[in-house]
Order: C-alpha cells, then sequence, then structure tokens
C-alpha cells in the first residue's frame, strides 16, 4: 500500500531526496524506508489498525504539504517524519477527546507464532497483563517507550521526535521502564 503516489516505482531504499527532486518523489523515498516504522509507531498508540493506516497516510500527507519546510541539515528525514507522527497522533488524540486502551481482540494484526493453543493462550495473558501494566504509565512514559520499542528508534531520534537531547531521552527511558518493572512486580 502507496501513501504518496502511485504511478511510478519507489525509489531505491537508502537514497536521499535531491534537492530538485519533488515532494512526492521524497515523499516516495521516505515511504519506502520508514512506512513500516512510522505504521508500527502509530499502531502501537491507537486503538485498530485501520485508525494506524489512516494516520500514517495523514503523516506523509502532510510532509507532502510541509516539504519545502524540511532542512536536511538540522535533522534526518526519518526524525522529522516522526516528529509528524507525534503530531498527527497528539491531533487525533484531542479530536477523540479520550484514551482507550487497546484490547487483544482489536490487535489482530499482530502475528503469534505459539506451536499450540495453550501456548497462544498464555502469551495472550502475559500480553494482556504488559498492556495493562504499559496502560497504568503517564503518557509521556508510554510515549517514550513506544518510540523505543515499538518503532525501533535510536535515543537520539526519540530524542529529536520529543524535542529533547539524547541524553534526557536515554534518561526518560531509563525512568519509564523503572516504573513498568515496578507496576509488573507483584
Amino acid at each position: 500500500m502507496s501513501y504518496c503516489t502511485a504511478d511510478s516505482p519507489a525509489a531505491p531504499p537508502g537514497n536521499r531526496p535531491k534537492p530538485e527532486q519533488t515532494a512526492e518523489a521524497a515523499c516516495r523515498l521516505w515511504y519506502e524506508e520508514h512506512g513500516e516504522a512510522l505504521y508500527r509507531y502509530l499502531r502501537f498508540h491507537l486503538p485498530t489498525a485501520d485508525s494506524a493506516e489512516d494516520l500514517t497516510a495523514e503523516v506523509f500527507l502532510r510532509a507532502i504539504q510541509a516539504f519545502d519546510r524540511f532542512n536536511p541539515s538540522l535533522g534526518s528525514s526519518r526524525a522529522w517524519l516522526f516528529r509528524i507522527a507525534h503530531n498527527a497522533l497528539r491531533d487525533y488524540e484531542r479530536q477523540t477527546r479520550r484514551r482507550t486502551l487497546v484490547s487483544l481482540a482489536d490487535l489482530r494484526d499482530l502475528e503469534c507464532n505459539a506451536a499450540s493453543p495453550e501456548e497462544r493462550l498464555l502469551l495472550e495473558e502475559e500480553i494482556a497483563g504488559l498492556l495493562a501494566a504499559f496502560g497504568e504509565l503517564s503518557a509521556r512514559d508510554r510515549e517514550i517507550i513506544g518510540l523505543s520499542y515499538a518503532s525501533n528508534l535510536s535515543l537520539i531520534e526519540a530524542g529529536a521526535v520529543l524535542g529533547i537531547s539524547a541524553t534526557a531521552a536515554r534518561t526518560r527511558l531509563w525512568r519509564a521502564l523503572n516504573r513498568l518493572r515496578k507496576v509488573l512486580s507483584p
């Protein structure tokens, strides 16, 4: 599924858009490089796969609209796109005016490689416990854990998305994980 344009093939991964490239060409390249990670980041925070797909499309639409404001000397396209995703997620939350926990029944798009129904049930119970504990954390803690683990962003990239230094991101992540451990321990 492509969120940019459908007429021409995507540029090879790893290439950076040249200044003379159009916003659509850059978006196509960035979607190939970062689209899946952006979707995972948004899916981690949203109740349905459809919502995450819609918001991923919105991120790339906003990137096309703001392409003339992207300055590669200030940071990577990945950090810029994740900042757009962060802002789009906040806009979505303001529009819905509620924060819901994600139920396991809604996570049909996650894969489970359990060998037996019993193992799958145990895994689902473990995930349910983790999601419940995760839901008890503050939005700030959920955000840094989501950026670091669901989206596999480096601390430098997570810090750029949040507008903080890599050191502050590392400290925030360490503290959030400690709070999660305390919630998980009996």
